[in-house]
């Protein structure tokens, strides 16, 4: 099922259903008790007890993401999530976005297919061309993202129903964020281009600190990790551009974000045979030249 669309569910119901599998991972639940359980039925208005869907809509997405297993009435963790553990919301968002970004689950990604999470995968590589320093809302969005993919593709965040999923399942998977300072007056959400949080992860889960090695290469693989950047596969397939002369706007923000918190240290070496480019506004060239790039153990930020 489209992920931006009815009936997918949400992060959050999914965490719910998923956290309480991990709390007993070797068990497989009734369906039924496992409903009367995360949703009680006193718990909901009297108008709604009898068709509440969210507790069916939470497993249904699961299971289409193969997190969990469904087998006959019974549902249990999948082979990709017995290292889940109940107080660790960060992993289990990491496991969301390894498997919304599943190659296997993009294969089409430049049809017009718009089943699985291919339609949340196209907003996310279009939203991560824009400037990470401004936030967007829905009114922004309708403007900028006009003939931005082809037309059988069709506008990522055609609505704002999709435009209300998208502001839950980008921050979730690490690539967006609020502004510090929401606009003054306004009622609708507004998301700025943010993937640190997904870069560090990455980070974190590729090397150990204190590895040192090549700019190039570390961009190079985080891009391979998370292709709905610019410059990944999923963002080529979808002939979106890299308007950057090297690295782009938004991976450069978190690497800088990432130096500046001290979980990366930026480095230039004179005697290096490769440069990367990174965009930094605050110079007054509006690059950075690096060269490598030491894993540090602390994060600050």
């Amino acid at each position: 099922m489209a992920l931006l669309n009815d009936p997918a569910s949400l992060p959050t119901p999914m965490w719910i259903v998923a956290r309480y599998l991990a709390s007993n991972p070797r068990q497989h639940h009734l369906r039924d008790a496992l409903r009367a359980l995360l949703s009680p039925g006193s718990l909901l208005p009297l108008d709604k007890r009898e068709n509440d869907t969210t507790f069916d809509w939470a497993v249904r997405t699961l299971d289409d993401l193969g997190i969990v297993r469904i087998d006959s009435d019974k549902i249990s963790l999948s082979d990709v999530g017995p290292d889940l553990r109940p107080d660790d919301v960060a992993a289990f968002n990491d496991l969301l976005r390894h498997q919304v970004l599943d190659p296997s689950r993009n294969a089409t990604i430049a049809d017009g297919d718009q089943t699985g999470p291919k339609d949340l995968v196209r907003a996310l590589s279009w939203f991560l061309t824009l400037d990470p320093f401004v936030a967007m809302s829905h009114t922004d969005v309708v403007q900028r993202q006009r003939g931005a993919l082809a037309e059988h593709v069709g506008n990522p965040l055609v609505n704002d129903f999709r435009w209300n999923r998208f502001t839950y399942w980008a921050p979730a998977l690490g690539f967006a964020a609020p502004p510090l300072i929401p606009p003054s007056g306004s009622r609708t959400q507004t998301l700025a281009p943010d993937c640190v949080t997904a870069v560090l992860r990455t980070v974190r889960a590729k090397w150990e600190p204190g590895t040192r090695l090549p700019a190039r290469d570390m961009v190079t693989a985080i891009t391979d990790e998370l292709p709905v950047l610019p410059g990944g596969r999923y963002s080529v397939a979808l002939g979106l551009p890299n308007e950057a002369p090297d690295v782009s706007a938004v991976l450069s923000f978190a690497l800088l974000c990432g130096d500046e918190y001290g979980w990366l240290k930026l480095d230039r070496r004179s005697d290096a045979d490769d440069e990367v480019l990174l965009v930094d506004p605050d110079r007054s060239s509006q690059v950075l030249r690096i060269t490598h790039v030491e894993i540090q153990e602390s994060v600050n930020g």
